[in-house]
């Protein structure tokens, strides 16, 4: 199941006054109070709906401190994957093939997985770090933010607050007695909308400890060290060193792009989607490359292959924002799928012999900087 990049959820704090939740509202207010209201969850059990790009997934998370959590990750009523720690092992479940893969966990590596994908505003109360990792995204790209009045998730009353940026708009519907987010909806400037909805939650529920054991299906097969490794290799990463795959695309003009024709050049590859936010937030990066010096003589090429969206759409973003990167319609994700993608961005770097030189899967703080490092260090060979 391809990998999803999504955004979390958000809460203000719990307690506040009418008057000072719309007095003094910002960005960063917001998020330095939702990690707050989130690190009070003890335990927490609920659903959440997520609908992005079309398609809609139901988790049903269980959490409890430290470190013991399962998510399910259903679509139309079928299982796909599940996710389960009982603090000491992780456990992700792929439904599709009926394998399972186990690991340990440490306390000095967060796991920053797949249920963090999945389970939304959750993981703001599983992982630290995906906090760390919302914050500095608010942070950056809303400037904004208004209350908007109170509305009804379901049964539960909320606050309703606005960030807007120039990144879109981001509505947040916050409980009122608990701060916790029961619906979020981001509406993206260059178009798409991102949806999540809680439709049910038990804030610090009793929960065995049976619950977070996990309990492999029958015909479930364990993949062991040798096979995880091969499993883990299935993504882009196992590419490198190796000829990159061939490709022919059109860009949107509809010129044809051979990268056959592009041996004894440096070529950058950049896959992405309008609707994906951290390659919104990569984007203004890989526009830099494309100015790079050597981008204008022609040493350098630099592609950003769009996963499976419709041209008129990624114009309007591509005016809207002012980048001028070539950027190449990847319409059935055939390229996508040679390059072994599960996650965008995804960055490939190829040599002038035509070999993947360097990978670079998702994009965080630091990556902007080992993105010119590698296509410098090329360069210079």
């Amino acid at each position: 199941m391809r990998k999803i990049a999504l955004i979390g959820c958000v809460a203000f704090a719990v307690g506040l006054a009418s008057t000072v939740f719309a007095q003094g509202l910002t960005p960063k207010k917001v998020m330095q109070d939702i990690r707050q209201a989130y690190g009070k969850v003890q335990s927490l059990k609920g659903t959440v709906q997520v609908k992005t790009s079309g398609q809609t997934f139901v988790s049903t998370v269980q959490f409890q401190r430290p470190g013991r959590f399962v998510v399910e990750v259903k679509q139309d009523g079928n299982l796909m994957q599940s996710y389960t720690s009982d603090g000491k092992t992780y456990t992700t479940y792929n439904a599709t093939d009926k394998s399972y893969l186990q690991q340990e966990v440490r306390a000095d590596t967060p796991l920053i997985g797949g249920h963090l994908t999945f389970a939304g505003f959750t993981g703001l109360a599983m992982e630290p770090r995906f906090g760390e990792m919302l914050e500095g995204y608010i942070q950056q790209n809303f400037q904004k933010a208004q209350a908007k009045g109170t509305q009804k998730v379901g049964t539960v009353p909320c606050r309703v607050v606005e960030l807007t940026g120039n990144e879109g708009t981001m509505t947040l519907f916050l409980g009122n007695t608990d701060g916790l987010v029961y619906r979020m909806v981001y509406k993206m400037s260059g178009g798409g909308t991102y949806e999540e909805m809680v439709t049910s939650l038990q804030v610090n529920p009793r929960i065995p400890q049976t619950a977070f054991a996990f309990k492999p299906p029958a015909d479930a097969k364990k993949l062991e060290p040798k096979q995880m490794a091969e499993e883990q290799s299935q993504d882009t990463s196992a590419l490198q060193g190796q000829d990159a795959p061939s490709f022919t695309l059109t860009d949107m003009e509809g010129n044809t792009v051979s990268l056959g024709d592009l041996k004894g050049k440096v070529v950058f590859l950049d896959f992405w989607a309008t609707w994906c936010p951290p390659c919104r937030e990569s984007l203004p990066h890989t526009q830099s490359l494309s100015q790079h010096e050597k981008a204008k003589s022609g040493d350098l090429v630099v592609l950003a292959v769009n996963a499976r969206e419709e041209v008129d759409k990624v114009k309007q973003f591509m005016q809207e924002k002012g980048f001028t990167f070539r950027v190449l319609m990847d319409k059935d994700g055939a390229v996508l799928n040679a390059y072994k993608v599960q996650g965008i961005p995804t960055f490939v770097l190829i040599d002038r012999q035509g070999k993947v030189a360097w990978v670079q899967v998702g994009f965080g703080p630091g990556t902007e900087k080992q993105m010119e490092e590698a296509v410098n260090k090329l360069l210079a060979q």
